[in-house]
């Protein structure tokens, strides 16, 4: 990605209401957590307790992201493409995010079957949020205004916004 598209994409990100956050798969890549611990950016593990420890290092990890954020730089420019994580835009403070996408780490299977919930893998999240029940939808938004990602093949930035009960989905391109 040049470096005119990373600005482009990084302005797309920034501008809005509603602090911007990141939920990033520590498991794609050891670069992840280097980042985020050099960041200093506000970030914390989705998971918790001594199983939270133990798989810490290749969980979820949530970062509220700055306007001048030099993480949100780094993520674009390496991660890009990379299935990295995912953005959102959100009214609400750090922890009530983090409490809320804690919610949706383990969902029941229609056999009632408890599994884990990768929503923050954009590969799932970009299959799951056109077929998801407006039950499921209220769930996935209820602190969340927009979810953003890269697009299937990285060329545009996918955003997803839950309106009126409906999935409103754009493709914001001009990244090739």
């Amino acid at each position: 990605m040049s470096p005119t598209e990373r600005a482009h994409l990084r302005h797309l990100l920034v501008e809005g209401e509603g602090a911007l956050y990141a939920v990033l798969d520590a498991a794609r890549s050891p670069r992840v957590s280097i980042l985020v611990r050099a960041s200093g950016e506000p970030s914390q593990s989705l998971y918790e307790g001594a199983k939270g420890a133990a798989l810490a290092p290749w969980g979820p990890l949530l970062v509220e992201l700055g306007p001048e954020s030099r993480l949100l730089d780094s993520l674009l420019g390496e991660g890009w493409g990379e299935s990295w994580g995912l953005f959102l835009r959100s009214p609400a403070g750090f922890r009530h995010v983090r409490r809320h996408f804690r919610r949706l780490l383990i969902v029941q299977s229609e056999a009632g079957k408890k599994l884990y919930f990768r929503f923050y893998d954009p590969r799932v999240m970009r299959t799951f949020l056109p077929i998801a029940t407006e039950r499921q939808l209220a769930a996935l938004f209820d602190e969340v205004d927009s979810y953003w990602m890269e697009s299937a093949d990285a060329e545009a930035l996918s955003c997803f916004r839950h309106d009126g009960g409906a999935l409103v989905a754009t493709q914001l391109g001009g990244l090739d």
